[in-house]
């Protein structure tokens, strides 16, 4: 294939999730791109071909590499002289991350990431992080140390499992789309802005509540919002939430960064 050769600052994080394959192109250490499934993988084929492959890549894989991403692997090991320097994750063990987290080793990496990423944000105050995308969890960082949290069904799976369930409730389509235009989060008129509001407006009541024991047990903390569903919630707590919509990516990037030095 001959020398492939690196394109100057930049860093490529590759996650393998439970449901997509996402890559997110970093230049300068900023996002300068997210691309998902085959728009992740025309790229990396184009990078190829053009021999301008990033400097450092990181595949954090939780789930399932696709074929074209496994041969990426082989032909971009770290070993090889004129490539770039590949870490490939499937756990959070040995992450620069204090933790009393009872497994690490089963621990998402999404929810490794975003720990880091808010302790690289403020390491002085404690953390309430909220993720809200296939799954939605929240973990507690208090004092420079992750200690775990909770995981609970997404927007969208409440939604399929209630479709999946029962026998004549609908599964809506474009229920993000709904969500954009505005519709109640309490009171639905129909059956599918019941389901929405049963659905958003639960996830969005369970997490106000959460935010309020967690005060109640722990005292003052920075609250931080991510994930792709997260803009379909209307959190309204006493404490300013800290929104970033790539903190997991960020995460990744910094872990990437920890890496890269260790090595």
């Amino acid at each position: 294939m001959g020398s492939l050769m690196s394109s100057a600052q930049e860093g490529w994080v590759l996650d393998a999730g439970n449901t997509r394959i996402k890559l997110a192109i970093f230049r300068d250490d900023k996002v300068a791109q997210v691309l998902t499934d085959e728009a992740a993988e025309k790229h990396g084929r184009r990078a190829l071909d053009k021999k301008q492959l990033p400097e450092q890549m990181l595949i954090a894989a939780s789930g399932e590499l696709t074929p074209f991403w496994n041969e990426w692997s082989k032909l971009c090991t770290r070993n090889q002289t004129d490539t770039i320097q590949l870490f490939h994750l499937n756990t959070a063990e040995g992450f620069d991350l204090d933790s009393s987290y009872e497994s690490m080793g089963t621990l998402g990496l999404d929810r490794a990431a975003n720990a880091r990423a808010v302790l690289s944000e403020d390491s002085d105050s404690n953390w309430l992080i909220i993720d809200v995308g296939t799954c939605i969890t929240t973990d507690w960082v208090e004092s420079g140390t992750f200690t775990g949290g909770s995981i609970a069904p997404g927007i969208d799976l409440r939604l399929r499992s209630m479709y999946a369930g029962t026998a004549n409730l609908p599964y809506p389509e474009n229920w993000r789309e709904l969500a954009a235009e505005g519709v109640g989060l309490h009171l639905g008129t129909n059956t599918i802005e019941s389901l929405l509001a049963g659905a958003i407006g639960g996830a969005n009541a369970e997490l106000q509540q959460r935010v309020e024991a967690f005060h109640t047990e722990f005292g003052d903390f920075r609250v931080a919002l991510t994930g792709g569903d997260a803009e379909c919630l209307e959190l309204r707590t006493r404490y300013p939430i800290f929104a970033d919509s790539n903190l997991t990516w960020k995460g990744f990037h910094l872990i990437l960064k920890d890496l890269v030095q260790k090595h």
